[in-house]
């Protein structure tokens, strides 16, 4: 029994000095810690997020004016642009769009056609086909 405590306490200081090592690498007090990377990363600067009197961000507040970006001038260009962009594409009407599905239907009906007669049998091969049979 005696041997048996010494081996017991022989595998635990086994066990127990190689993980006190690894303390080292846990922080010794609860404090948060910022990672070097996250540390190094640039501040993103001001928020446009609206603030109460107790300098608080008000929840769902939108800025109270955006910064211009355009002018109207611009604007009206961009709107003429894509309004002939519009004009000048050839839209399919509906009479265009039914002449396409016919070719369409008679080509697919060539097709067939053309399958049919390279798949029916030739008519010297029905003739000796049935005197075979007979």
């Amino acid at each position: 029994m005696a041997l048996h405590t010494v081996r017991m306490a022989a595998v635990l200081v086994a066990l127990g000095v190689p993980l006190s090592g690894c303390q080292a690498f846990l922080p010794r007090d609860d404090a948060p810690r910022i990672l070097p990377p996250l540390a190094a990363a640039p501040d993103s600067g001001p928020s446009a997020q609206r603030r109460d009197a107790n300098g608080y961000p008000i929840i769902g507040a939108m800025p109270k004016a955006a910064t211009t970006q355009v002018s109207d001038a611009d604007v009206e260009a961009t709107r003429q642009r894509f309004a002939n962009i519009g004009a000048r594409a050839s839209g399919s009407s509906n009479a265009a769009y039914l002449q396409r599905v016919q070719e369409m239907q008679g080509v697919a009906a060539a097709q067939q056609r053309e399958a049919a007669a390279a798949l029916a049998p030739a008519p010297a091969d029905e003739a000796a086909a049935t005197s075979r049979a007979q």
